[in-house]
């Protein structure tokens, strides 16, 4: 289904967001999954330079929500776009957070914005927040990479006819970032950064108290969260460290490791491939040629006993219990 807005919802996939930030014209950075905040969790996937945090959306105030202090981000020196249009709020997470990652020049693991978002921040710089949104909204070049994972449909479905429950349904990005030694929270839904605590180095820590705090909000048990690393591309880092290597031992991880990252490159390759792809063709394809063969009689007639089998099996479940 289409959004009249012209942006499509983003999959909270670290594969999606890793490609979509390439395609920007990002390089030195991939984004993963991060099931946990505890400190062995975090230090595989070190260094990581901001969180991507995905929450049911239940309103504004509040509880944790309400935590922090609103700052002026033009004088904190923080990059700071509104999200001024529905089903951005991934890319503009996205967004907050890569501009506020400082280039790094240091031969294959530097870390940079490209062409595209060098022009965006040079455009941008004085805007307010709310400029700087709607200058994002109007970018083709950021529209249609954002849109790039979306698969088209023949169908187009009327959202006034939606179960109640599933338009109350609606999840939004925010993202938390460390800038000149302080915490932030980037939600593009709010009018400007939340300052949250001063941080060293190891910023994580104050990240997880916050981030906690804010899952403590919601019910026990909730799963309606998830949570992705901005990090530095691992490859060429291990491809430095295992030609560097001597110990055979560490060798045999290394290679292990840069095996791995490799495979969940091409895994991802593939699946964004996917995602693109609309099936309902190959289906209705597939029918097609079954109907037009032989054994379309055979097929139904195996698919019908099977029914039967499992309501067979059903029924004596429940005269057991």
């Amino acid at each position: 289904m289409e959004d009249p807005s012209g942006w499509s919802l983003t999959e909270s996939d670290p594969q999606v967001f890793s490609e979509l930030l390439r395609n920007l014209g990002v390089t030195g950075l991939q984004v993963d999954d991060l099931y946990s905040l505890d400190a062995d969790t975090l230090s595989q996937l070190k260094p990581i330079h901001a969180l991507i945090f995905l929450f049911k959306w239940v309103g504004q105030g509040g509880g944790a929500e309400a935590a922090g202090v609103e700052i002026d981000p033009s004088e904190a020196g923080v990059w700071f776009a509104n999200q001024v249009i529905n089903n951005s709020c991934g890319t503009i997470a996205a967004l907050n957070a890569v501009m506020n990652i400082p280039e790094l020049q240091a031969g294959p693991e530097s870390i940079g914005i490209g062409s595209e978002l060098k022009n965006l921040r040079d455009f941008g710089a004085g805007m307010s927040s709310m400029d700087l949104g709607h200058v994002v909204a109007s970018s083709d070049t950021i529209r249609e990479v954002h849109n790039s994972f979306s698969k088209t449909s023949p169908f187009s479905l009327d959202p006034s006819a939606m179960p109640e429950r599933e338009k109350d349904d609606a999840y939004h990005f925010v993202t938390y970032l460390p800038v000149n030694g302080v915490l932030y929270e980037l939600d593009g839904l709010r009018s400007a950064p939340l300052m949250h605590a001063a941080c060293d180095d190891d910023w994580l820590d104050a990240a997880r108290e916050t981030i906690e705090a804010r899952i403590a909000t919601y019910p026990p048990g909730s799963v309606m969260f998830n949570l992705l690393a901005v990090r530095s591309a691992a490859i060429p880092r291990l491809e430095r460290e295992l030609a560097a290597a001597g110990n055979e031992m560490e060798r045999f991880r290394l290679s292990h490791t840069l095996a791995q990252e490799r495979a969940k490159a091409e895994e991802g390759a593939v699946e964004n491939a996917l995602r693109r792809h609309n099936m309902l063709p190959l289906v209705l394809g597939l029918f097609e040629a079954l109907n037009a063969s032989s054994i379309k009689a055979d097929v139904i007639d195996a698919a019908r006993d099977k029914a039967k089998e499992r309501k067979a099996k059903a029924g004596e479940r429940k005269q057991e219990q």
